[in-house]
């Protein structure tokens, strides 16, 4: 249940860590963002496949042979994965989750726009010893499924060559009801 949750909200959960260039500053209200949440169409109860394909990733100071495992860790997450989403699970939607990083401290929406069924949006967060993480996500949701790329971006003291940045590409579509039993 935890990972069809996890599959099916990734492409918010990321929302935590990246940089669109150029943006104006139309920072959102927490209560701004979550009644566009609510917005959002529902997915469908059923059997879900999920993948999560790695674009691009760019990490300056980190030796290379760590590199090359990140990437080959992140190319075995693109295997497709199935799960269920049950009745329960479907009717509470992404607004849940989407409320608790309006909600967070440490974080803000510098953006957020999700009408008629595509989203768009940028999410900073501050941590701790100056950690900086700027995420962006642009893509459609609807009922179906959703359709989402996702940039990374951060930065920090305690980061080999001071940052890392990453783009992703995460797909979920619904591919009939779930098994009974």
């Amino acid at each position: 249940m935890r990972k069809a949750l996890l599959l099916l909200t990734l492409p918010l959960v990321a929302l935590s860590a990246c940089k669109k260039e150029g943006a104006a500053d139309q920072s959102k209200s927490p209560a701004e963002v979550a009644q566009q949440a609510e917005a959002m169409p529902r997915p469908l109860p059923g059997l879900y496949r999920s993948s999560a394909e790695l674009v691009s990733l760019e990490a300056p100071g980190m030796p290379a042979g760590m590199e090359g495992q990140m990437k080959q860790m992140m190319a075995s997450k693109a295997t497709p994965h199935d799960f269920c989403l049950t009745p329960e699970q479907a009717e509470k939607g992404y607004e849940e989750r989407v409320k608790k990083l309006a909600g967070r401290p440490d974080c803000h929406f510098d953006h957020y726009s999700a009408v008629g069924g595509k989203l768009d949006a940028q999410l900073t967060c501050t941590g701790e010893q100056g950690m900086r993480s700027v995420m962006t996500m642009s893509g459609t949701m609807s009922p179906q499924g959703s359709d989402i790329t996702i940039g990374m971006d951060q930065s920090g003291q305690q980061m080999p060559g001071g940052g890392m940045k990453m783009t992703m590409h995460v797909k979920s579509e619904r591919v009939g009801d779930c098994p009974k039993g």
